[in-house]
């Protein structure tokens, strides 16, 4: 019987993503992560790329973004990416509706219904110090469903209670932002404590941009 595999964890800058030797195998686990559903309910293009090129995730965080890396060893010399997180400054768009926004009902006017559209297009405040992005674990059994993504998350969380606390912020919570798509996996971030568009998707869905504090007391 094959034992199982060791993991272990590691702290990249986004810069120092650009030397390593695995940065390739992490592209391809990362598109290959996208592209498992959790639900039935949003039929995404078989095609979708999360990331078009090993320098993208990169670009996307920034000078002052990080990234947390899974490796499974089974060996001296084996090493395989398994899991990643990254964390990046929060970037509001302005273009978020606000959470208290209740939808439609059946019996709903055209004259509340076209008011209620034009509430969506409004531009609301979403306010945040940073992201959580690019959650990833790999589509093998061996690996999903074992808390994997917890603990990544936890350590880009370490990282940033560590900055804030060389800068003198630690007295001030962190507020923590996630966009997922609700139907999708919504639930699950619930669960990991965050509160409460269209990506490549061939029906509507909800986008959320949910928040969590976080705070060394």
């Amino acid at each position: 019987m094959n034992s199982a595999p060791t993991i272990q964890t590691a702290l990249f800058t986004s810069a120092e993503l650009l030397s390593q030797s695995w940065l390739s195998d992490l592209t391809r686990m990362i598109n290959a992560s996208y592209l498992v559903m959790h639900t039935e309910k949003i039929q995404f293009s078989q095609n979708k790329i999360r990331l078009l090129s090993d320098s993208e995730l990169t670009e996307e965080l920034g000078p002052d973004g990080f990234t947390a890396v899974a490796f499974a060893s089974s060996g001296p010399d084996s090493l395989e990416v398994v899991g990643t997180a990254s964390m990046k400054p929060w970037k509001d768009d302005g273009l978020w509706e606000s959470h208290d926004y209740d939808g439609f009902s059946d019996d709903s006017s055209e004259e509340v219904v076209n008011d209620k559209v034009n509430q969506i297009f409004q531009k609301h405040a979403c306010p945040g110090d940073y992201e959580l992005a690019v959650v990833a674990i790999p589509p093998d059994a061996r690996f999903r469903g074992k808390g994997m993504a917890g603990r990544l998350v936890k350590v880009c969380e370490d990282e940033l209670l560590r900055r804030r606390s060389e800068s003198g912020k630690e007295s001030v919570p962190a507020r923590i932002m996630i966009r997922v798509a609700k139907e999708n996996s919504g639930d699950y971030w619930l669960k990991q404590g965050f509160e409460v568009g269209f990506w490549d998707a061939a029906e509507e869905f909800t986008m959320w941009a949910m928040v969590r504090e976080l705070s060394l007391k």
